[in-house]
């Protein structure tokens, strides 16, 4: 048996980060301490000084981002082509109106503002409109866009954890569900991680053992608030600019990346239990289960691999 795992926790975008690092020191947990809050501070959509704030403050001008932030808007901008718009990163307006205006903190399950009229069926997919110029670094949002990396920041922050332990890591990063598992875990068998059970929270669905996988879960049956008589969630379809209103109530995906794992598990949610995990068999190293609102448990052909 290996010795105990270096750990740390602490708060980040929204929830609580856990790092544990097989043989490794306190510096390389404190690293990726450091890498959450610089994360946050460019990509968070809640801070006013944020430089995601910056450029959508900016449209329709160019904007000249750093590094972090370009590199994090052309990945979401990919992912909305590859899924042909359902994961789409220009929803801000819809989450904004539905009354996701500030951090679910502050929102609690009965805030919430006075919802604003929803945008019009027809309004076109503006992801596609955005000009990302890669030898200057520059984005330019189409007028009346804004952009929210809330579907894909904590995945794509993730990654970049692992990936700053070096290519060998025995190390689990998990941002409030969005987890990377690199290596074999602290005895040689993987790592095990609970997914919990929408119905019964204090109790596991099923166990999972992975290794070199990133996995995450997304659903209505946490970040949920009511209006009046009306519940509205974070999960907004781009196709109707509301929250969505999938028969699924939650899905988790196992895939070759956080990133990867947290927008398919979004966008499988969206597109609900028949589409949703007919396109998650399309993608090769992912696969999920999922949970409908009646009960049911669904499962991609290959997801009984990682069942502990």
């Amino acid at each position: 048996m290996s010795p105990d795992p270096t750990t740390r926790t602490f708060p980040a975008m929204g929830g609580t980060v856990d790092v544990q690092i097989v043989r490794g020191d306190a510096a390389g947990a404190r690293a990726i301490e450091a890498l959450f809050a610089s994360h946050e501070r460019a990509m968070s959509r809640f801070d006013p000084e944020s430089e995601l704030c910056a450029l959508n403050a900016a449209a329709p001008a160019p904007f000249h981002a750093s590094p972090l932030l370009f590199d994090a808007v052309s990945e979401a901008v990919g992912w909305a082509c590859i899924t042909e718009g359902i994961f789409d990163p220009t929803v801000l307006d819809a989450l904004e109106a539905s009354g996701y205006d500030r951090s679910f903190e502050q929102i609690g399950p009965r805030g919430g503002v006075a919802v604003a009229s929803r945008a019009p069926a027809g309004t076109p997919q503006l992801w596609r409109q955005i000009a990302l110029d890669y030898d200057h670094e520059t984005i330019t949002l189409p007028v009346d866009a804004r952009i929210d990396l809330g579907g894909i920041g904590k995945g794509y922050t993730v990654d970049r954890a692992i990936a700053s332990l070096g290519s060998h890591a025995n190390a689990m990063v998990n941002a409030s569900g969005d987890l990377y598992a690199a290596g074999d875990g602290p005895d040689g068998d993987g790592w095990y991680v609970g997914v919990q059970d929408p119905f019964l929270p204090e109790q596991d669905l099923v166990v999972l053992n992975v290794n070199d996988r990133g996995v995450a879960t997304s659903g209505s049956s946490k970040r949920h608030w009511n209006i009046g008589d009306t519940r509205y969630h974070h999960l907004i379809d781009p196709r109707e600019h509301a929250s969505s209103a999938s028969d699924l109530l939650t899905v988790t995906v196992v895939g070759l990346t956080a990133t990867q794992a947290d927008v398919l598990a979004k966008c499988a949610f969206l597109l609900g239990s028949a589409a949703g995990i007919t396109m998650i068999e399309r993608f090769d190293g992912a696969e999920c289960i999922a949970v409908t609102a009646r009960g049911e448990t669904l499962a991609t052909s290959g997801m009984a691999e990682y069942f502990a």
